[in-house]
């Protein structure tokens, strides 16, 4: 399920029109209403009180349980992992290693963020050479490098 939609269901499931909703979370109706609309998604701090006020898992918020980053593959399975658009809204593919306010930063070529997996191997509780064949194999593939 889309953003838009999970959003949307959070609201109606709790019985709340926009303006109830935008109220609980110290936003404007027109806010509510863009993210609905998918124009544009929450701030960062908004989407922790949405998923604190309405008990909702990040997870489930995000409308996904395997995302990765469309830059480096780390798994996004909290609202802080997320990267941050122009707007200050939050970027739903991209990771906040890889992009902030709208920007890619960090790595300026695929092969340079190959190189450096291997210092996320321990973390990943892989071998460096496993995390290097791993990086060579996944990180084209993903939308950022994607070269098709």
């Amino acid at each position: 399920m889309d953003f838009q939609k999970t959003i949307l269901e959070i609201r109606t499931k709790n019985g709340l029109t926009q303006d109830e909703f935008a109220e609980k979370l110290h936003v404007t109706r027109q806010a509510v209403s863009r993210w609905e609309n998918g124009e544009t998604t929450p701030a960062i701090e908004t989407l922790k009180a949405i998923a604190e006020v309405f008990k909702v898992d990040a997870n489930v918020l995000l409308g996904t349980t395997s995302q990765v980053c469309q830059s480096c593959s780390m798994h996004l399975t909290d609202i802080a992992d997320l990267g941050s658009n122009a707007d200050d809204g939050v970027s739903l593919e991209y990771c906040v290693h890889c992009y902030k306010n709208g920007k890619f930063v960090g790595y300026a070529s695929l092969e340079e963020a190959i190189a450096d997996s291997v210092n996320y191997a321990e973390v990943a509780g892989m071998t460096k050479e496993a995390m290097l064949e791993y990086a060579k194999a996944t990180l084209p593939t993903l939308k950022r490098w994607k070269t098709n």
